[in-house]
C-alpha cells in the first residue's frame, strides 16, 4: 500500500524511471501504447460520468473516473482501488485514438515555449503531452488557465494539433487536463 502513491508519481514522470520496461510501469507503458481500451471497460456511474460519457459518444471507451469531476483530486489517503483507477484513467487520457490528429511536435514546442512564464515546460510523447513544472500552485484549473492566458490557444486547437493532455506538477500535486473535454481534469495529491 505504501508503494502505490509512488506509482502515481512515477506513472506520469518523464525520464528514465517512466521508461523502465520492467515491473509495474511496463503495464502502464503498454496501456499508453494501446490504441483503445476494450469494450469490457467498466461503465461509469452517472454521478461521475460526464467526461467518459462524452468520450463514449465520440467512440472512445474510457475507464471509470476514480473521483467525480466536481472534486477532481485523488489523495494518497484514498482506498487503493481509487488510486489504481486514477493511474488507469490518466493513462487513458494520454492514449491516442485512431481518430486523433497526428502529433505536431513543432506546434507543441511552440505552445510549451509560450508557457515558460508559468514554469519550466517540456513536450512529452512527441507532442502528445505538454508539461508545466511549477514551484507551487498546481491545481485543477492551472493547465487550462495557463493555456488560455499565456498562449491564446484553446483546448480544441491543441487537440487538432495532436496534443491530448496538458499537465501541471509541483512538489505535491499533479493535474492532467484533457484537451478532448474541458471538464475532464484529474489531479493526484502526494
Amino acid at each position: 500500500m505504501r508503494s502505490l502513491p509512488l506509482l502515481l508519481v512515477l506513472a506520469s514522470t518523464p525520464g528514465p524511471l517512466a521508461c523502465d520496461k520492467i515491473g509495474p510501469l511496463a503495464e502502464l507503458d503498454a496501456s499508453l501504447a494501446a490504441p483503445a481500451f476494450g469494450a469490457s471497460a467498466p461503465t461509469p456511474s452517472s454521478s461521475i460520468a460526464s467526461p467518459a460519457q462524452s468520450d463514449a459518444a465520440a467512440g472512445r471507451a474510457m475507464p471509470r473516473r476514480p473521483v467525480p469531476t466536481s472534486s477532481p483530486t485523488v489523495f494518497i489517503t484514498m482506498p487503493e482501488d481509487v488510486q489504481l483507477r486514477a493511474i488507469q484513467y490518466m493513462a487513458a487520457m494520454q492514449a491516442p485514438q485512431p481518430s486523433d490528429a497526428a502529433a505536431d511536435a513543432t506546434y507543441a514546442k511552440q505552445i510549451a515555449d509560450q508557457l515558460r512564464g508559468a514554469g519550466k515546460t517540456d513536450v512529452i510523447s512527441s507532442g502528445r503531452r505538454i508539461d508545466i513544472l511549477l514551484e507551487r500552485g498546481c491545481d485543477a484549473t492551472e493547465p487550462r488557465e495557463a493555456i488560455a492566458h499565456r498562449t491564446g490557444a484553446s483546448l480544441p486547437t491543441l487537440l487538432a494539433h495532436g496534443v491530448l493532455v496538458v499537465r501541471c506538477t509541483d512538489h505535491s500535486v499533479q493535474c492532467l487536463q484533457s484537451t478532448r473535454d474541458a471538464d475532464d481534469v484529474l489531479c493526484t495529491h502526494r
